[in-house]
C-alpha cells in the first residue's frame, strides 16, 4: 500500500508526462471496443431489412436431363426439370438449428390441347413460408383450403380474371372438377409463384397419379439471415445432389459497405485489436525508457531487485488502468451518443434509384 501511494505521488509529480501517456493508453484500448461496437450495429442494422424480407433457400432436386421414354406429355405431370423429394427425407432439416420453419410445394403441369397449367398443391397444416404465404395474399371473400383432400382451388388474380373465373365456380384440374374457394393477389410480391392454380396436397397427388407422398420444391425459412452461409453448408451436406437456391440472400440485399462489415466485421475487429496490443506495448515501452533513470537510481540507494521491478510493473499497471478507465468512458459515449446515428438509414441499400 506504500509503495502504491509513492508510485501516485511521483506520477502526479510528473503528470505533464504521465497524462499525455494515459490519454494515448486510452484511445488506443478505445479503438478495438469501438471497432466491435460498430461492427455489432452494423450487423443488427443488416439483419433488419433482411429479417423483414424473410429470407428464405429454395431446396429442389433438379434434373438436367431425362430418357425420353419417361417423359410424359399430356395429363398432371411433374416439371420435366425437377425430379421428387420424399416427404419423409425432409425430417432431416429439423436437426439444424437456424432455420425457422419449412413448407413444400408439388408443383405440377397439366399439359393439354387445350388447357396447359402450372399448378401446385399446397399442405394446408405447414407454416406461411414460401408458397404457402399465399394464404396471407387472398382476396377479400375468399379462403384457404379446408382441408389437404379437398376438391378446391385457389387462382391466381390474373388468371382468373382473363378467364372469366369467379369465387365458387368450378375448374376442371386434370378432368376434375374442383370448385374455387379463392383468389390470390401477388401484388408487389408478384415473382412468388408463376402458377396459375393451387390445390391442397392430398388432391395434387391423387390427380397426378403419384404412388407416394412426394414434393419437388421445399422454402426453408431461416431463423436469422447471419446464418444462410453455415446452413446452405449444412443443407448442402444433407441434400448433396440436390441445388439450393437464395431467394433473398445477404449479399444481394446489402450494399457493399455492409456486405464487407457483416462478412469480415469479426475479423476486423480482431486485427484491430492486435495491432493495439502492439501499439500500447511500443507507448509503455517508451514511458518505461522515459524513466529508467529513476529505476537506476532506486537501485542505487539499495532497493532490492525485486521490490524495484514491482515499482516498474504497479506504475505500468496505474497507467493501464487510467487508460482503461479512460477507454469505458469513450466506449459508453459512442455506444449511447454516436452509434445512434449510424440507425439513420444512410449506410443501408435501399435499392431507390432517380
Amino acid at each position: 500500500m506504500k509503495l502504491a501511494a509513492m508510485i501516485i505521488r511521483n506520477q502526479l509529480f510528473y503528470r505533464r508526462k504521465v497524462l499525455p501517456v494515459v490519454l494515448l493508453c486510452g484511445l488506443i484500448i478505445f479503438l478495438p471496443l469501438a471497432t466491435q461496437l460498430f461492427v455489432d450495429r452494423i450487423k443488427v442494422l443488416a439483419d433488419r431489412p433482411l429479417q423483414s424480407l424473410d429470407t428464405e433457400f429454395i431446396l429442389q432436386n433438379e434434373s438436367t436431363g431425362k430418357p425420353a421414354e419417361q417423359i410424359a406429355t399430356r395429363g398432371l405431370i411433374q416439371p420435366f426439370n425437377l425430379n421428387p423429394i420424399k416427404r419423409e427425407q425432409l425430417q432431416q432439416l429439423q436437426s439444424l438449428d437456424g432455420i425457422r420453419n419449412f413448407s413444400t410445394a408439388l408443383v405440377l403441369w397439366q399439359l393439354d390441347v387445350k388447357s396447359n397449367l402450372v399448378v401446385v398443391a399446397l399442405q394446408p397444416q405447414e407454416p406461411l413460408t414460401g408458397l404457402r404465404k399465399i394464404e396471407t395474399f387472398l382476396m377479400p371473400g375468399s379462403v384457404f383450403f379446408s382441408r389437404s383432400d379437398a376438391a378446391e382451388a385457389i387462382l391466381e388474380r390474373h388468371f382468373a380474371k382473363l378467364f372469366g373465373y369467379k369465387k365458387g365456380a368450378t375448374i376442371n384440374v386434370s378432368g376434375e372438377p374442383v370448385t374455387i374457394v379463392g383468389i390470390v393477389d401477388f401484388k408487389e410480391q408478384s415473382n412468388l409463384s408463376s402458377a396459375q392454380v393451387f390445390i391442397p396436397y392430398d388432391t395434387g397427388l391423387r390427380l397426378a397419379g403419384a404412388s407416394e407422398p412426394v414434393v419437388n420444391q421445399v422454402y426453408i425459412a431461416l431463423a436469422s439471415s447471419a446464418d444462410a452461409q453455415s446452413l446452405s453448408r449444412q443443407i448442402g451436406n444433407l441434400f448433396p445432389d440436390h441445388a439450393l437456391i437464395a431467394r433473398d440472400t445477404l449479399f444481394k440485399n446489402l450494399s457493399g459497405f455492409n456486405q464487407l462489415v457483416y462478412a469480415g466485421g469479426d475479423y476486423l475487429a480482431l486485427v484491430v485489436s492486435l495491432l493495439a496490443v502492439l501499439l500500447l506495448c511500443w507507448v509503455l515501452k517508451l514511458y518505461a525508457l522515459e524513466f529508467a533513470e529513476q529505476k537506476v537510481l532506486l537501485r542505487t540507494i539499495g532497493w532490492a531487485t525485486g521490490l524495484t521491478r514491482r515499482w516498474v510493473l504497479f506504475d505500468l499497471g496505474l497507467i493501464l488502468l487510467l487508460g482503461a478507465l479512460l477507454a469505458g468512458i469513450l466506449s459508453a459515449l459512442f455506444f449511447w451518443q454516436i452509434l445512434p446515428m449510424v440507425d439513420a438509414p444512410a449506410l443501408l441499400d435501399q435499392g431507390l434509384k432517380l
